[in-house]
């Protein structure tokens, strides 16, 4: 695989753990076939809250990336970032450069961080439908989850015609440990889409590499 060094004078910096969000990152620079250094750090180091890593992301979080001087938190907009970057143009780019696909990709993204992210997350290894607010949690999952499978319907992609950072964002939201708990007998459409997703070469060689 020829990867592709990042256009700029300093070498791509991914921190994080993999067990974490980072994954994310990880996934769309494999997809993109970048060239980069990931620096291995917890969510809960001590090193995120110094002076020196504050300068990078003042949020003091992972994962963030460091390309060329620019600092940027937050994974599915480091993944935007990334896309943007390094594949917005040819007829297999990541990010759309049409207009309204572009303002649909971000429109996922945030769907994704806001109304489903919430209800699948898993906190110290338990889903948050687990807990006290079960219930709730679970109906708000199960309210996205239909509206996935409505937009997959008629498109075996969330953007256009092909995968893209809009699929990638999405689906690493619905990671495979996310969804195992979850009914998703009612969703075909969302199974056969998130298989073609982690089915890429991409997606299997991260995780091969990183996932234990």
């Amino acid at each position: 695989m020829d990867r592709k060094r990042p256009s700029s004078t300093m070498a791509l910096k991914i921190y994080g753990s993999p067990r974490s969000r980072t994954m994310r990152t990880l996934w769309i620079a494999e997809e993109l076939e970048l060239v980069y250094e990931h620096i291995p750090v917890a969510w809960d180091d001590p090193w995120l809250k110094t002076p020196e890593f504050l300068q990078i992301n003042p949020a003091g979080t992972v994962p963030t990336i460091e390309h060329d001087g620019f600092g940027l938190g937050e994974s599915l907009a480091i993944n935007l970032y990334l896309a943007k970057t390094f594949s917005s143009d040819g007829t297999d780019a990541l990010y759309p450069n049409e207009p309204k696909n572009e303002a649909q990709a971000w429109r996922w993204t945030l769907w994704a961080q806001a109304h489903l992210e919430p209800w699948v997350r898993r906190d110290g290894g338990l889903p948050v439908y687990s807990g006290q607010a079960a219930v709730v949690a679970k109906e708000e999952a199960h309210d996205g989850l239909r509206h996935l499978e409505k937009a997959l319907d008629t498109s075996a992609w969330l953007v256009g015609d092909r995968f893209s950072v809009a699929d990638l964002n999405v689906a690493c939201v619905m990671s495979p440990s996310r969804v195992a708990p979850l009914d998703m007998v009612p969703y075909p459409n969302t199974m056969e889409w998130l298989g073609r997703c982690y089915n890429r070469p991409a997606a299997q060689s991260i995780r091969g590499r990183f996932a234990s």
